[in-house]
């Protein structure tokens, strides 16, 4: 227990501030809507005058982040420019949560048209409204809290998310407090995988829809979201898409790196409904690769490390946002 309660606080306390903020390359919007959940919403778009529709990204930062911060870890920014697209970082308040967590395990912030998830919608809204966006390409990713709020708002609001990219998050309602949910994402917890099924279909009791694949990312070294964790995720999701957890395709050592293994899961159709990287010697962290090369990007550091692999071009990729030139 002891133990359990020192990664409960490393999840809380995890991230100080490290990056320097790159609020340079962001403009803040400070008003885009009601705002029920009382966030901020920076918008990265080097392209203002542009009348081309371009893909969105909504990037979700982990705990103690700033939108700057999760900015320069990932190296979303220089993509963006790069491949003409938009990001859109929403960033949480210190009176929302000290820690700057987005509040992932509180139902009046994760369930459909309330709170912190109500306030990311509005800046999709707003974002449609605002700027050339195409509608049939918006994504979403996020890291640790921002992950587990990335699965919130794909559970939440599937029809308006192309793809989604999970670095070390969680299944969507786990847990219905900090403690309950740590203890799931400590892989302490089990959940039924009828039961995770439920919990996002009550969201969308009439919707008919498909729901967005998902891209995840799990170091099976990560002490604050471990990969049990991750099985409720493939479990949830594969639920919803009627599919089983075994994988269709398994890729070991994946573009030459051998602690990489990249592994698909398929729907009855043979649609791709999960990407999972799954990572061995890695722990809390992201996979970047630092350099000037359009594959490369990122800054290391105590949440990024380099294995030679920029895990947000790869998530770009998949995505399907990378210009081939």
């Amino acid at each position: 227990m002891k133990q359990i309660l020192l990664l409960f606080f490393v999840f809380l306390f995890s991230s100080s501030k490290i990056y320097s903020p790159e609020q340079e390359a962001l403009t803040e919007v400070e008003i885009f809507g009601t705002n029920p959940g009382n966030l901020k919403m920076f918008v990265h778009n080097n392209f203002p005058n542009d009348t081309t529709r371009s893909p969105l990204v909504i990037v979700l930062h982990g705990c103690g982040q700033s939108a700057g911060d999760v900015a320069e870890l990932t190296g979303w920014n220089k993509l963006a420019d790069l491949n003409h697209f938009i990001v859109v970082y929403p960033q949480q308040k210190f009176v929302n949560n000290p820690d700057l967590c987005f509040n992932w395990f509180l139902d009046e912030d994760i369930e459909k048209n309330q709170g912190e998830c109500e306030s990311i919608y509005q800046m999709i809204c707003f974002a449609k409204q605002h700027y050339a966006i195409d509608s049939n390409r918006i994504f979403i990713t996020g890291l640790s809290a921002g992950a587990a709020m990335s699965v919130v708002m794909a559970a939440t609001h599937p029809e308006l998310f192309k793809c989604g990219a999970i670095f070390a998050g969680g299944a969507y309602k786990i847990g219905t407090n900090a403690m309950d949910g740590t203890m799931a994402m400590l892989g302490k917890k089990y959940i039924p995988k009828e039961k995770l099924v439920e919990n996002v279909k009550e969201q969308n009791p009439k919707y008919a829809g498909q729901y967005p694949p998902l891209i995840i990312y799990q170091g099976l070294k990560d002490p604050i979201v471990n990969y049990k964790s991750t099985s409720l995720l493939i479990n949830q999701w594969a639920g919803i898409h009627n599919a089983d957890t075994i994988p269709d395709k398994i890729e070991k050592s994946f573009m030459g790196i051998m602690d990489i293994t990249r592994k698909e899961y398929s729907d009855s159709l043979g649609k791709t409904i999960i990407i999972y990287y799954e990572v061995d010697n890695l722990g809390h962290c992201l996979l970047i690769k630092p350099g000037e090369q359009d594959d490369e990007g990122g800054r290391k550091g105590i949440f990024g490390v380099d294995k030679g692999f920029h895990s947000t071009y790869q998530t770009a990729k998949e995505f399907g946002i990378i210009i081939k030139k």
